[in-house]
């Protein structure tokens, strides 16, 4: 997919390929673009199974837009005990981290590393993009602490794991 999409970026992104209906400082983002175009550095966690596949694709995107950004990677796996404090140092200070799958461990009481990058940093909620269309004014919120996010499971019996559903009215 990102052998078909880099030309494409490629021929937007050229300020003397004329577009209908778009000026000069047109952008291939929706976003306009904030600041003052330094590279900002961003941590990735690549991840495990599908998550290095999904962001290495993000980074020849944003290496093909010219993105004013640089990633600090972190090999972060789901069989780790913990999150490495490097890591969560990474994350505070940059304010933005592209993050691949983890794996979840079954059973033994271990907590998911996505749970415990949720607490650790707070992560109270998890905000989806707005939408690009016009006309259409919607935020998708998915509250992080409550559910099966929560990460209340125990392990009854060998090999039978019971998560804990919580709701905070």
């Amino acid at each position: 997919m990102a052998r078909r999409a880099l030309p494409i970026l490629k021929k937007l992104s050229d300020p003397t390929h004329p577009l209908p209906g778009l000026g000069p400082t047109r952008s291939v983002t929706y976003m306009p673009r904030p600041g003052d175009g330094a590279p900002r550095p961003v941590t990735l966690i690549p991840g495990d199974g599908i998550g290095p596949v999904v962001t290495n694709a993000v980074e020849q995107v944003m290496q093909a837009m010219h993105a004013p950004v640089y990633f600090e990677r972190y090999d972060v796996h789901g069989d780790m005990k913990s999150v490495p404090a490097e890591v969560l140092d990474s994350v505070r200070k940059n304010k933005v981290c592209l993050k691949g799958g983890l794996r979840t461990p079954v059973g033994g009481g271990v907590s998911s590393l996505n749970v415990q990058l949720r607490k650790e940093l707070d992560l109270y909620a998890s905000l989806g993009l707005p939408t690009r269309h016009e006309n259409v004014d919607i935020v998708v919120v998915r509250e992080n602490t409550e559910g099966e996010y929560s990460g209340l499971e125990h392990e009854v019996v060998p090999g039978v794991v019971e998560s804990l559903k919580v709701y905070i009215s």
